[in-house]
């Protein structure tokens, strides 16, 4: 996990085949994980408890706000194609991008003095800008939500967040994974 980086380094990155793989894979886990959340934790027509970002978070830390993103987006448009409605919400899919690349843009273009914060700041920008404001506006326009149902996504967001972190710092501090990230930002 680079600390600090350039937006040329965040864009050049996205050409890596390791990077693709690495992406490719966290937007199959995000699929599954959220046609499971779909099927399991829907609560009435608007909410849902997801876990489905965290593969974005994973991509965003690791590799930058535009991988970040390009996960985001892929995965809302892969997970819209294998439900039983595939029709894609551009406003939804505008939030799933928006929590990859606010994720990515905190974790590599804020300086930090610990990983934890890093990873903590990363979430709560993602969970708040996309997940919470875009998406929630989303379903207020598109679906009739009612305004008071941000409180719930909130509440939602904030247990994910909670869930999210814990996952995420064990798996940036296991060794295995710190050695297959390492050398994607050498030139």
């Amino acid at each position: 996990m680079k600390k600090r980086t350039t937006f040329g380094e965040d864009i050049r990155v996205l050409g890596r085949v390791k990077v693709i793989t690495i992406c490719a894979m966290l937007v199959a886990m995000g699929v599954v994980i959220g046609i499971l959340c779909k099927n399991f934790l829907t609560f009435g027509i608007y909410y849902r408890f997801t876990l489905e970002n965290l593969p974005v978070f994973f991509a965003a830390i690791a590799f930058g706000p535009f991988a970040g993103a390009a996960v985001g987006i892929c995965e809302d448009v892969v997970s819209c194609l294998c439900s039983t409605n595939p029709a894609v919400n551009p406003l939804i899919t505008v939030g799933a991008a928006a929590v990859g690349f606010f994720a990515g843009l905190i974790s590599h273009h804020v300086s930090f003095k610990s990983d934890n914060w890093r990873i903590a700041a990363s979430i709560i920008a993602g969970h708040l800008i996309g997940q919470v404001a875009i998406k929630s506006i989303a379903k207020i326009v598109m679906f009739g939500m009612p305004w008071w149902g941000v409180f719930i996504g909130l509440g939602f967001s904030a247990v994910a967040g909670t869930i999210e972190f814990i996952v995420l710092r064990m798996l940036f501090k296991n060794s295995a994974i710190q050695q297959g990230l390492k050398g994607i930002y050498k030139k």
